[in-house]
């Protein structure tokens, strides 16, 4: 299963910490779509010695699932099926720890989990210009989408039909705080890309992960293929939070009203009035 891009994992570091019984270490990353995972995994290739537990199929799947009807279930059965080595899609609702701690590649390796959490304001505006997998007859307004229930796939392990992509917000950042139980960072997405550096520093320094070189290595383009939207793009656009221009006085009260505001507290998030 250790497949990505048809590039074999290769598993580089092992930790002294466990004497004669040398582990593999390991990272794996969660977080929903639209919160910079490409991104980091990225930079984690390019700067630190660990290799990454994939959060999406291999290529060899892709291409399967383009050949054969009901594409999405071709992924959903790989993640159920190679559960124990792959912990999941990197954009799971992440099952509990003591589940994860059974796995194959948890007793066969030292993994280190790192979780993306985005402001949901901005959040929510990203996942309405792209909503992944609905089936809308004309796109609704931001609003309306709001408060339209959301449908899930198999691989995100929640129920099939959320009340709306707020309460997906909610449950899958609540499900990242109770890795702490294990070797787990909660990052936010605003923290990545406002100092990608330090945050490569904090997963080198917390995991005991060894830096390829003393120089950082940025990567400068935009993983969604967006011309003209490099890293400094994106930094000035969420730095200087130009979301805000963006979304009415009714979204925000729409999202202040389901939205998790100790989770809110927790990730560091201000609750817009």
């Amino acid at each position: 299963p250790w497949q990505s891009g048809g590039k074999a994992l290769r598993f580089l570091r092992p930790n002294s910490g466990h004497g004669s019984g040398v582990m593999s270490k390991l990272i794996k990353i969660y977080g929903e779509r639209n919160t910079n995972t490409n991104y980091l995994s990225q930079l984690i290739g390019l700067n630190l010695k660990a290799e990454e537990i994939p959060g999406v199929v291999p290529a060899r799947i892709m291409a399967l699932q383009r050949r054969l009807p009901g594409n999405e279930l071709v992924r959903d059965l790989y993640f159920f099926l190679n559960y124990g080595q792959t912990l999941g899609s990197k954009h799971t609702c992440v099952k509990p720890a003591a589940v994860l701690s059974r796995r194959a590649v948890m007793r066969s390796h030292e993994v280190c989990f790192v979780t993306l959490t985005k402001n949901p304001y901005s959040w929510l505006l990203s996942l309405h210009r792209n909503p992944y997998h609905q089936r809308y007859v004309g796109k609704p307004d931001f609003e309306t989408f709001l408060r339209t229930p959301w449908r899930t796939l198999r691989r995100e392990n929640t129920a099939k039909v959320l009340r709306s992509p707020i309460e997906l917000w909610n449950l899958k950042n609540a499900a990242y705080l109770q890795l702490a139980s294990l070797d787990a960072l909660n990052l936010t997405s605003e923290s990545l890309i406002e100092d990608p550096e330090a945050v490569i520093d904090r997963i080198s320094r917390q995991f005991s992960i060894d830096r390829r070189s003393a120089r950082f290595v940025n990567y400068e383009r935009s993983t969604k293929r967006e011309t003209g939207k490099d890293h400094g793009y994106y930094q000035d656009y969420y730095r200087n939070e130009r979301w805000r221009n963006e979304i009415s006085a009714e979204a925000i009260a729409i999202i202040n009203e389901c939205i998790d505001q100790k989770l809110m507290v927790r990730f560091g998030f201000a609750v817009l009035s």
